[in-house]
């Protein structure tokens, strides 16, 4: 090993596709999320639609309810029952979707910081061999300097 050599890992480029792939599912989740999000915002409309058609409902029954206007509330009381359902399915689907990206995301990042352990670990083998190289390299300098000394004492 040099004297002035600097800790290279060789795996960086592994450790920074695994990083890329990482970022990569986490903006994909982060979409997810916000499909998810929008998904339910739609149903907290459609919910709004079905209360006030019931309140219409309440209403016009305590009135006089023609069996044209009957027909037609219920027909649409229906039809939003089964959009409110396709809805709900979407968001359920939706959040599967999700909840299989949250693994792999999970998964990413263990693979992630595998890698960053192992570079951290190599750093420090590096460190510990400059370490030893150093001292070694120290204390052939002091044999030396004590040999030159001995020998400047003999001639003196």
């Amino acid at each position: 090993m040099t004297r002035n050599a600097r800790f290279r890992y060789a795996l960086e480029p592994v450790l920074l596709t695994r990083q890329w792939d990482l970022d990569a599912l986490l903006l994909e989740l982060n979409q997810a999320n916000e499909a998810v999000l929008a998904l339910k915002d739609k149903l907290a409309g459609m919910q709004s639609n079905i209360d006030a058609a019931a309140n219409e409902w309440k209403k016009r029954a305590s009135g006089a309810l023609t069996i044209d206007g009957f027909t037609v509330l219920t027909n649409y009381m229906q039809d939003l029952a089964k959009r409110r359902l396709l809805q709900e399915q979407a968001i359920a689907r939706q959040e599967r979707d999700r909840d299989a990206l949250i693994d792999r995301v999970v998964a990413a990042q263990r693979g992630v910081e595998a890698v960053e352990q192992h570079r951290d670990e190599m750093k420090a083998e590096f460190v510990k061999l400059r370490l030893t190289d150093d001292f070694k390299f120290a204390d052939d300098h002091w044999s030396t300097l004590q040999t030159r000394r001995e020998k400047h004492d003999k001639q003196s």
